[in-house]
């Protein structure tokens, strides 16, 4: 055999080993799902719900052999603390609870633009703040459908992006993983469907015993059809909305300090209410073991003893203050770290001014982070509405500028406020006043009325 040949054949046995494209995709879906970023965004889902770790908790004792059971007459409280609703909840409040403003010297830009960031839309924004800031990153799908531009929230494990740069500024293409319940005669089994979407088509598998399976009732299409018409855009119709450029989510930071806090208080409640926290003295027991010596005083609260035996109790101090030093430090911890405001704070209620900005400084931070990604999905997501709109042939809109403000919620004096307002006069153009007023929600129609003389005397 020549040189040449055993290049030629060398050449074909590697394309012969090299995988097909539906196993690399079923090795990103294999991953994804036993993924540790995957099993992250289910935890701050969980930890958003109260459904902490603590819940699982078991008292255990020492059995037999030494080994350590659990007990089910030990007391076991199992206090979770909902610190990752309130700093969640906190954030998107914060960013998004006044309607935020789109703007254009485009007067049917406006219109479009008006209709589409609806009410429904705008309560769609505070969603996804909240998914990001739970799963580290949010995801948002369009579509067009009768003349209007269409769009939902993704669940975030549900989606696996494939990045074509390094910033995870572009998509290549894209997969959406999700279980669903299927009948197949009287059994019913849960399957597990795989979308891949890329610049050209939509194709449907089923993930069976770590291998894509093509759907045979959902064959592939292009991924985008107007009017019948297969189309294009430049990017995929998804639009990300990340918590930081990182894409951590929250209970990457805190997670610790919240198991700390629910395992102190529950410890400390299960104590409280427990004999166990006394040192029992035994005499001449009438029993076997000290096992069903526990198990007779949880249920009868007494025991039975012999002439000369008897039961003293010898009561151990509960640190009180050290617990509650501990619990408050935890707290500090968490709302810090959580960049959070905490409400029972005594600073709080006597803060006013300068010192309120200061309380609310780490949340001022944290949603300057969040507000800069979000403008940049939004952003993408007005590009992504103009090119649809632009092929359902309501006008090309592609070239136009749309300015974004997020009128934060945050705490003010509103005659401070009033007063920049006036003293803006002259320097800047009455709908920037307006935009920043804070009585106005709607400086576009704060400018109609103005028009029409219903702001005069």
């Amino acid at each position: 055999m020549t040189e040449t040949e055993k290049i030629i054949r060398l050449l074909e046995r590697s394309a012969e080993a090299a995988p097909s494209e539906e196993e690399i995709l079923a090795r990103y879906v294999t991953d994804w799902l036993s993924s540790s970023v995957r099993a992250e965004m289910l935890t701050g889902a969980r930890y958003y719900q109260n459904r902490n770790d603590i819940l699982s908790r078991r008292r255990l004792a020492v059995g037999e052999n030494g080994r350590l059971t659990e007990d089910p007459a030990l007391p076991n409280r199992r206090i979770s603390h909902g610190f990752v609703r309130k700093l969640v909840d906190q954030k998107s409040q914060y960013l998004f609870g006044r309607s935020f403003t789109v703007s254009t010297d485009c007067e049917e830009f406006g219109t479009l633009l008006e209709a589409f960031f609806d009410r429904q839309m705008r309560d769609r924004m505070k969603n996804l703040c909240k998914e990001a800031v739970n799963k580290g990153i949010a995801w948002l799908q369009l579509w067009p459908e009768e003349g209007r531009v269409l769009c939902k929230k993704l669940p975030s494990e549900e989606v696996i992006p494939i990045w074509a740069d390094r910033e995870h500024t572009e998509l290549e293409s894209l997969l959406r993983v999700y279980a669903v319940e299927c009948q197949e005669g009287k059994n019913e089994r849960i399957a597990i469907r795989v979308e891949h979407w890329d610049k050209e088509r939509v194709r449907y598998f089923e993930l069976e015993k770590g291998q894509l399976i093509p759907d045979v009732f959902c064959p592939e299409k292009p991924y985008l059809t107007v009017n019948g018409e297969a189309r294009a855009l430049p990017v995929l119709p998804f639009v990300p909305f990340k918590y930081n450029e990182e894409e951590l989510p929250l209970i990457r930071f805190i997670k610790d300090l919240v198991d700390d806090y629910d395992l102190l208080k529950s410890e400390d409640a299960s104590n409280l209410s427990d004999t166990s926290g006394a040192i029992m003295v035994l005499k001449d027991y009438d029993g076997t073991d000290l096992g069903e010596f526990r198990r007779e005083l949880g249920r009868y609260r007494a025991v039975k003893v012999s002439d000369s035996g008897g039961l003293e109790i010898r009561e151990m101090p509960v640190h009180t203050d050290e617990v509650l030093r501990h619990l408050s430090q935890d707290r500090k911890d968490i709302y810090e770290i959580g960049r959070g405001v905490d409400t029972q704070s005594e600073k709080l209620g006597q803060a006013s001014g300068v010192a309120m900005k200061f309380l609310y400084a780490d949340l001022d931070l944290d949603c300057s982070g969040i507000e800069s990604q979000f403008l940049a999905g939004i952003e993408r997501l007005i590009r992504l509405a103009a090119e649809l709109w632009k092929l359902m042939g309501s006008g090309d809109f592609t070239a136009e500028k749309a300015d974004i403000i997020i009128n934060r919620d945050m705490i003010i004096s509103e005659s401070d406020a009033i007063a920049d307002c006036i003293r803006s006069e002259g320097l800047l153009s009455r709908r920037t006043i307006l935009e920043n007023h804070p009585w106005v929600t709607d400086a576009a129609r704060e400018m109609e009325r103005l028009g029409a003389g219903e702001g005069e005397d």
